[in-house]
């Protein structure tokens, strides 16, 4: 999808041309496969349709190819519209047509997996194919890499049981019964090899424990228990299922009740295999379950599945049955708990909330909850409501924390109305184990207020509301009267005392800060926003507005830097936008040059060509596929023979010292970027100047280089190759 709606199209771009040469222009093509493609010449043409607002017409019998980039007649770059809104627009003053060149970037979705789109001066944004990773095996499962964009090849394992088939030099003897494999233990007595090592019952075989009704482990007493679903196989039916059913086997234990009522919770804990529990009334009758939890991701690391029956137990002292099931064999905490006897929590709804007094936390067992209200921030179980209201204008803090360390809350604070998705005001979703998710409002308006409490697992979490004297708003607090941001100055933005006010949809349940940037031309820009670690931010650039309608440009990520860019921005007011989970502090920069069109590097293989970067920058785009490798990089993976990825070469000469930036984003494989110096090619390597680009955001510098030549090669990590763009920054050093 283009990264900037149609009316941000460039109109006004002074002379952006490709070069070129004694009638010769340099365009590109999409391959079959989706692909950037290296440049093909086409032949100027002369005649042609004529109009400004589309290129040239057919062509003749045994004429040249017409440029596609080529308009009809003009004067200024107003008079250039093709209706295409990836190209760049403008008139080509030397041959006094319209020149429309395309811009494969905006075309790129956050989709690495289904190749690289590009730009067709008829079509406009035209979809990639799929990346294809096969490698014509039958013994191997071959797939896109969604994080990285590289190929994954797997052993074949029909049944999913992590051992290959024996026929792919795996161990697996019979791959479509996932209990069946050289990684389980032979169980005794079933007459199977369940170990393929072809001998069936062997002595060493294993005996299930705990595997049915007639064998349980006695759960005398509230406590910790160790259990196993080795050896076992599945006997009894829960409503709860695994992930992988098919490869579902159970254990039982018998839960001691005492003379109730009282509550049971029951807590079963895996490394890694998905898990269920269900408690039932009488073993082996399915109709008399009484509750059971799916499994759901623990807070720090495998699974968890949490039960909890209100009021079991009679006047005497009983037992009942407990299933525990894995989809793999492994072994397994289980954890029984007993409390007074309660009834179900009543405030699942926003009809029947419970009331939330300031200062006087409150427990919220989300444990067995049904999920009800939509949310902005995503939670997995369901939710409970609470209702607070202020007579006066009143700060809000709104804090909630697991009290056993299952799952992460989420918060969500809504008006009155409660239960539309539009009723929420804010959310936010505790960022990391231990750590408590946080709302907070400034001066909170007179009136009723809901809050729904949720968490990511199962778990006891504890809601504290607590209020204090209004206070104003942060001068950057809204996209209304923005401070200036400075292009090419960072600036530092202190998030502790804001709350979340900007929704355009980029980041949900993150506090921020907005800044007025003035373009008084048509410009490219890269918003670079810097922030803490084990953080979760957004940089936005926006129309003053900064509603969702109005978003240009939007990067969500864990990692630092995030990085939002735009090309050809229309001559006006913008917002700039930081935002952050954690209200961590953040460095936000906004580089800013005048627009230009993307440039093609059909070649620059080797010092002998290598293409120069103009003393403004200037965005790039190019393919690998087809050059030589010629040169090493120090951040490369070990072991890599030298020069083992293809690469390109540009050139940069700074005549004073300057910050200089270079940007990746939206290339098509895993990148590798370094920084050489001069002045004879291809230089040294400078320190802290090489970058991979493991993830979809790919290689990134950020740099401040003296007055010299400088080489900026274009490679790719652990050999990898394919179509690439750069964009070059370059701003003032600071007096």
């Amino acid at each position: 999808m283009p990264l900037r709606p149609r009316h941000l199209r460039p109109r006004h771009l002074a002379h952006a041309i490709l070069a070129v040469l004694g009638g010769v222009s340099v365009v590109h093509a999409a391959t079959a496969c989706g692909e950037y493609a290296a440049p093909s010449p086409f032949i100027a043409a002369s005649g042609g349709a004529g109009g400004s607002g589309g290129a040239d017409g057919g062509v003749g019998a045994g004429m040249p190819a017409v440029d596609p980039t080529l308009g009809g007649p003009c004067t200024v770059d107003s008079q250039c519209d093709d209706a295409v809104a990836c190209t760049f627009d403008a008139c080509d003053a030397m041959l006094s047509r319209c020149r429309f060149i395309p811009d494969d970037s905006s075309c790129q979705n956050a989709v690495v997996c289904d190749g690289q789109e590009v730009c067709s001066n008829k079509n406009g944004c035209v979809a990639g194919a799929p990346k294809t990773c096969s490698d014509g095996s039958p013994c191997t499962i071959d797939t896109c890499d969604a994080a990285t964009g590289g190929c994954l090849s797997e052993p074949r394992d029909a049944d999913g049981d992590g051992d290959p088939d024996i026929h792919c030099a795996g161990g697996d003897c019979d791959d479509e019964d996932p209990l069946v494999s050289s990684k389980q233990g032979e169980v005794c007595m079933n007459g199977a090899d369940d170990d393929c090592d072809g001998v069936v019952d062997e002595p060493d075989c294993g005996k299930p424990t705990n595997d049915d009704c007639f064998a349980p482990l006695a759960l005398a007493k509230p406590g910790s228990y160790a259990m196993s679903t080795v050896a076992a196989k599945l006997d009894y039916g829960s409503s709860c299922v695994l992930v992988n059913p098919a490869a579902a086997r159970d254990v039982v234990a018998a839960v001691s009740i005492p003379s109730g009522p009282v509550d049971v919770t029951l807590t079963a804990r895996t490394d890694s295999p998905d898990v269920t529990v269900t408690l039932s009334g009488t073993c082996a009758q399915p109709g008399s379950e009484v509750a059971c939890s799916a499994g759901f991701p623990h807070a720090t690391s495998g699974r968890v599945a949490k039960l909890r029956a209100h009021g079991v137990g009679g006047v005497t002292p009983s037992v009942m049955p407990v299933y525990v099931a894995t989809d793999s064999p492994t072994a397994i905490t289980l954890r029984y708990e007993l409390g007074p006897a309660t009834s179900a929590p009543a405030n699942e709804t926003c009809g029947t909330s419970a009331l939330l007094l300031d200062g006087v936390p409150q427990k919220a067992p989300l444990v067995g909850i049904v999920k009800d209200l939509v949310s902005g921030c995503a939670s997995a179980t369901g939710e409970l409501v609470y209702r607070f209201e202020l007579s006066e204008p009143r700060d809000v803090d709104l804090f909630a924390s697991s009290i056993d360390g299952d799952g992460r809350p989420a918060l969500s604070l809504r008006t009155e109305g409660c239960a539309l998705a539009t009723d929420e005001l804010t959310c936010n979703v505790a960022p990391n184990a231990g750590e408590s998710a946080h709302v907070f409002r400034h001066a909170l308006a007179p009136g009723v207020y809901f809050v729904a409490v949720a968490a990511t697992a199962p778990t006891d979490a504890l809601l504290t509301l607590s209020t204090s004297p209004p206070t104003a708003l942060p001068i950057d607090e809204t996209c209304l009267d923005s401070p200036a941001l400075v292009p090419g100055v960072t600036r530092e933005v202190a998030l502790a005392l804001h709350q979340d006010d900007v929704d355009t949809g980029c980041l949900t349940g993150g506090v921020d800060a907005a800044y007025a940037l003035e373009l008084a031309a048509p410009s490219d820009v890269l918003v670079v926003g810097r922030y803490a670690n084990a953080d979760a931010a957004a940089v936005v650039l926006a129309l003053p507005g900064c509603t969702a309608a109005e978003e240009v440009a939007c990067a969500v990520g864990n990692i630092s830097p995030t990085r939002a860019r735009a090309h050809a921005l229309a001559a006006g007011s913008y917002r700039v936008v930081a935002e952050s989970v954690t209200a961590q502090p953040m460095a936000l920069t906004a580089f800013v040059r005048p627009a230009a069109p993307p440039k093609l590097v059909p070649f620059a293989d080797a010092c002998a060509d290598a293409l120069t970067i103009g003393p403004l920058g200037g965005f790039f785009q190019g393919n690998t596929s087809n050059a030589k490798a010629d040169f090493d990089s120090g951040c490369d993976q070990g072991k890599q023979p030298k020069g083992s990825a293809p690469d390109q070469l540009l050139r940069l000469v700074l005549t004073s010292p300057k910050r200089v930036v270079f940007d990746m984003q939206g290339s098509g494989y895993p990148t590798l970027l370094a920084v050489r110096k001069g002045p004879a090619c291809p230089g040294m390597e400078l320190a802290k100047a090489c970058a991979v680009g493991y993830y979809p955001d790919r290689s990134f510098l950020d740099l401040t280089l003296d007055a010299g030549t400088y080489f900026v090669q274009i490679d790719g990590f652990s050999g990898q190759y394919g179509p690439w763009f750069l964009d070059v920054f370059l701003a003032d050093l600071p007096p």
